[in-house]
This record gives C-alpha cells, sequence and structure tokens, in this order.
C-alpha cells in the first residue's frame, strides 16, 4: 500500500457501477481512506469536481481533482498497487477500462429512446452475434485469452479486472432490458470465469 496518501474524495451516485466501483474497491483492498462521496446528481453538479460536467471525479487533496474513469483508475490503482508497472501490462489494464466505456456509450445512448419497444429492440441489435456490443465484449474476451491467466494483466489482479468484474454484474443484472442476464455467461466464458 502507498504511504503518505493524499486526501481522497470520490464522488459518484449511490450505484455499483463499475465506473467508480473499481476505484472503490481498490481503494478498499489497499486499506487506503477516502471519503466515498454518493450525492445525487445536483449534488455532484454542485460539488464543483465535474471538470468535463461527467463523473465520476476524484478530489485529491492539496492537488486537485482527477476527472475520467481511465484516468482514476490508473491513479487509484497506482496507489492501491493493483496497477502494472510494465508498460505494456498497463496499456493492457487502459485497453480493458477503454473498452468497458464503449460498451457502456451504447447502452447510454438507448436510454434517451422513450418507446420501450424500440429501446428492446436496439439493445438486442447490439448483442446479436453480429452487433457492436457483442463485438466490443468479444474484444475483452480476446484481451484475457491474450493474457494467457485469469487477469486482464496476466497473474495479478488490477484495477482493470474490478472493473470488467463489475461491469460483467452490471450487464447480467437483469436491469438493463432486452439484455438477457446470461448473455456474458453463454457468449463470453473468459468474462464470466472473471466475474465468478
Amino acid at each position: 500500500m502507498a504511504r503518505n496518501t493524499p486526501a481522497l474524495e470520490l464522488i459518484y451516485l449511490d450505484h455499483h457501477y463499475w465506473r467508480a466501483e473499481c476505484a472503490r474497491v481498490a481503494l478498499h483492498i489497499a486499506g487506503i481512506p477516502f471519503d466515498d462521496r454518493r450525492l445525487d446528481y445536483e449534488g455532484m453538479y454542485a460539488s464543483g469536481a465535474l471538470t468535463f460536467g461527467t463523473f465520476p471525479a476524484l478530489v485529491v487533496g492539496g492537488k486537485g481533482v482527477i476527472n475520467q474513469t481511465q484516468a482514476i483508475a490508473r491513479y487509484v490503482g497506482t496507489l492501491a498497487e493493483l496497477y502494472p508497472k510494465d508498460p505494456f501490462l498497463a496499456a493492457k489494464c487502459d485497453e480493458a477500462i477503454d473498452g468497458l466505456t464503449d460498451v457502456s456509450d451504447l447502452v447510454t445512448a438507448t436510454m434517451r429512446e422513450r418507446d420501450p419497444r424500440r429501446k428492446i429492440a436496439w439493445r438486442q441489435a447490439l448483442i446479436a452475434s453480429d452487433g457492436r456490443m457483442t463485438m466490443l465484449l468479444g474484444g475483452l474476451e480476446q484481451l484475457l485469452a491474450q493474457s494467457g491467466a485469469a487477469y486482464v494483466s496476466g497473474d495479478s489482479m488490477s484495477v482493470a479486472d474490478l472493473a470488467l468484474w463489475r461491469a460483467v454484474g452490471w450487464l447480467s443484472s437483469g436491469c438493463i432490458d432486452g439484455v438477457p442476464q446470461t448473455y456474458i455467461e453463454s457468449t463470453f466464458p473468459k468474462l464470466w470465469a472473471l466475474h465468478k
């Protein structure tokens, strides 16, 4: 665990969504204290910490604010010693988190559709065998295959693996209409094994 860690304040909704959860869990595993500020939308925007108007945000005492999931994950993963020192393996972690961001963006785009039938049809097209989400999750599956081990960066768990664990939980929860709970389990065995 990193010593002399600055005061940390993680700002996000009171959700167990992967974007904040990978940082929360990494800090918890490492025993690094932090202020877990779970706010509503109004509170997050009023915090003044949303540099890009997006969340989560990590306030680092005496230094400033870090926004964007990948930057937060890299910083927290480094502090928690859950981020590879090897530049290639670090890039594989970044690649996994960027891939998850692309998956999340697909789901977020469907939320603008107000007609429930069209929303479900859109999501079913995304998870079809030739759908964009299937392609992206297939890439994440390949990252695990390429590592030759249980984790994205080999034999050691990283903050990216925590992000994958939580994202698979979200996608398999049944809370996304049109995405069956068995989608990941039946299509992406390595992602499912990592999640389990």
